[in-house]
């Protein structure tokens, strides 16, 4: 019998500010753009994922989210694109009925969603049993030193196996980023997780932030690159 749940994906590193919610962003628009029906949920109360994905003074208010959606009621369901959709937090307090109720809740959505995206919290106890619940890890990192030692951790803690990429994000060509952009190829050189071309730092993407939009919603040839970068983890999310 062939398996057709659907697949929860976490973009995690402990270290904020590296791009996790700009990659799960950028990841679900595509996956969505293709066809498949994605959902997005955040561990972080200020839901930027809105932020990223509608203008300012267009972002949407909500009473009720993932919290309701656990308990096993009908919370509110936010559509960012065609395909894709997101899950707000209402806050960062979690009991421990959530945790209980954290995978039963992510089953359900497995039956109606091709992916899952969790877009994490660093530093959070609730992390890890998002953590647990997932199929696959997504790694968004900077190239410095800080964070090699942060994808180290992560891969320690979660096991190498459930590692699906790790994705340089906001790169520049200077000699201790690309000094640092061969240590993670060689941290990664012996194992089967995907290390795709580096997102490059370009002021494009602040831009189409700054008016929620993504990458796949511009013909700008400067971020061909990046979405080149997208498609091929897109490639091994769907293997």
């Amino acid at each position: 019998m062939i398996d057709n749940k659907g697949k929860v994906i976490i973009i995690k590193v402990n270290k904020g500010g590296v791009g996790k919610t700009f990659l799960t962003v950028q990841l679900g628009a595509g996956l969505a753009s293709i066809g498949k029906k994605v959902l997005i949920l955040t561990s972080d109360s200020q839901n930027n994922i809105l932020h990223y994905t509608f203008r300012d003074g267009e972002v949407p208010s909500f009473k009720n989210g993932l919290k309701v959606w656990v308990r096993g009621k009908k919370g509110e369901l936010i559509k960012l694109r065609e395909n894709l959709f997101f899950i707000p937090l209402e806050n960062s307090k979690f009991s421990s009925v959530f945790s209980k109720k954290l995978e039963p809740f992510l089953d359900r959505m497995r039956e109606e969603y091709d992916y899952i995206l969790i877009d994490s919290m660093p530093l959070l106890k609730i992390d890890s049993e998002f953590v647990r619940c997932s199929d696959k890890i997504i790694i968004p990192v900077f190239c410095d030193r800080a964070t090699i030692e942060g994808v180290a951790n992560v891969i320690e803690e979660a096991g190498i196996e459930k590692i699906l990429a790790v994705v340089p994000n906001k790169f520049r060509s200077t000699v201790t980023q690309s000094e640092n952009l061969e240590k993670l190829k060689n941290l990664l050189r012996d194992t089967d997780i995907l290390f795709p071309e580096p997102i490059r730092e370009l002021s494009q993407v602040e831009n189409l932030l700054g008016n929620g939009k993504t990458i796949w919603e511009t013909k700008s040839k400067l971020l061909d690159d990046a979405k080149k970068t997208l498609a091929d983890i897109m490639i091994e999310l769907g293997e």
